[in-house]
């Protein structure tokens, strides 16, 4: 079987290892498949960080290797995270289909997950859409089998298949871990709360298997020179009960490394002891938080049904930068019901709490297929319109600041990194150091232009 990551049509700005064909092809060698995992954008970013030339072997090269001897593959998988995955798709099934006109060709992901009859729509009729976790169906299809809808439980998850761990590492990635399913909140703007039960509720794996992982892969790292950086890609880790027991476990065996995650907000509010915890947490190797802060506008919460007390926000946040973990906060400032007041307002509150970002002002609300704000998506595309005179504003800030955009994007991708790499060698505090300087520069310079801009435009 042969698993494939297309390329992204316009690029992507953050680059990473494909964990969710390297978990299906771990999943069918542990079951006697023999299953190869190529990246179309790896080869693209080696080029593009200088780590290879331009005439270094392509992708189409590779698959004549692998396959000289005329023994081509039965089943051709493609995982698509958005509709820009499609087109380069299309492309490569095409050609693979002149040179494999047996093969079975199938499609999964996120995108085909969500949005299935939009997918079906785009992909050619022959190709077999897998919705959910991949895992029973395309083992049915390597095995000729009727075909299984099944899902695994997390603790019956194989290790992923990471042929090629070393060269994302070199990239400055950190491994991606996947260490839970589901969420149980209810978010309109979220794909998750319309998936199947199965998939949407929350369960996580037992904490062992998770540091298994941890501690096959840190192995390999080490072994390169290279730092052992793990990112928890989960829509959320747990509650930080669950974290504490990684965090055990990782003490258990002597592992020091370093890894972020994303948690909810509800999650953190109200616990005891916060701040203390935190830190355990930073001294167990927990360098950086996402929290979907997303308003903080009581209203625009209920609305999105995501509810959580505002005002114990900022002991969050105190307590997350008391324990020394770099903080990055998930906002939608722009949506449907949202007015230039409004906004304005929101960013000096932002600011004052110290969460502003340049990434916030030119935040906006897409209405994702596969979402509840998607099924009332309008014609003009996946974002809610804004008034007029708000849609202005919009456009001509985002325009007149497109610089700092591009050194907030920039400096962002490389901040969790550097985070971890501070960490675990104290000789990177000061890089990090200046990496965050200079994000809080354009903070600054991005806030001042808003304010300016918006006291313009409101006259």
């Amino acid at each position: 079987m042969l698993l494939i990551r297309p390329l992204c049509e316009g690029g992507e700005p953050e680059f990473s290892e494909p964990l969710g064909i390297e978990r299906l092809a771990g999943y069918l060698r542990a079951n006697g498949v023999h299953a190869d995992v190529f990246d179309r954008r790896l080869a693209e970013a080696e080029r593009r960080a200088g780590v290879s030339s331009r005439v270094s072997p392509s992708f189409w090269y590779d698959m004549r290797e692998l396959h000289r001897n005329g023994d081509g593959p039965q089943v051709i998988g493609f995982s698509l995270m958005t509709s820009r995955d499609v087109p380069d798709a299309r492309r490569v099934m095409s050609r693979l289909r002149a040179g494999f006109p047996d093969a079975t060709f199938v499609a999964g992901g996120v995108f085909v997950t969500t949005a299935p009859d939009e997918a079906a729509r785009l992909l050619p009729r022959s190709c077999v859409l897998v919705r959910g976790e991949g895992e029973a169906a395309l083992l049915a299809l390597a095995r000729g089998d009727e075909a299984d809808n099944g899902i695994l439980a997390p603790d019956a998850w194989a290790e992923p298949y990471r042929p090629h761990a070393e060269r994302y590492a070199r990239l400055g990635c950190a491994v991606s871990l996947q260490t839970s399913r589901g969420c149980p909140g209810t978010c309109t703007f979220c794909a998750t709360p319309k998936l199947p039960l199965e998939l949407r509720r929350w369960q996580g794996r037992d904490a062992q298997l998770v540091v298994d992982e941890i501690e096959h892969v840190s192995v390999r790292l080490e072994a390169a020179g290279l730092p052992p950086i793990f990112n928890i890609v989960d829509d959320a880790a747990g509650p930080l009960v669950r974290l504490e027991g990684i965090a055990a476990e990782l003490d258990r065996r002597g592992l020091r490394v370093a890894w972020a995650c994303e948690m909810r907000v509800v999650a953190l509010i109200g616990q005891p002891d916060l701040t203390r915890r935190l830190c355990a947490l930073h001294d167990a190797g927990l360098t950086r938080l996402f929290v979907g802060v997303e308003s903080l506008n009581p209203s625009t919460l209920r609305a999105w049904r995501k509810p959580y007390d505002v005002g114990r926000l900022p002991e969050v946040l105190d307590a997350v930068r008391e324990a020394g973990i770099a903080l990055q906060c998930g906002y939608i400032l722009w949506h449907g019901r949202q007015t230039l007041e409004g906004a304005l307002d929101e960013v000096r509150q932002l600011h004052e709490l110290g969460i502003y970002t340049h990434q916030v002002a030119v935040s906006r609300l897409i209405a994702f297929a596969g979402t509840e704000l998607g099924l009332l998506q309008g014609p003009d595309g996946p974002f809610e319109p804004l008034g007029a005179r708000d849609e202005t504003f919009y456009r001509s800030f985002s325009a007149r600041t497109q610089d700092l955009h591009e050194q907030w994007i920039d400096a962002a991708i490389r901040e969790p990194y550097m985070a971890a790499r501070a960490y675990l060698q104290g000789d990177y505090k000061y890089l990090l150091e200046e990496l965050q300087e200079i994000l809080g520069l354009v903070n600054e310079q991005s806030y001042r232009e808003f304010v300016s801009a918006s006291a313009a435009a409101l006259g």
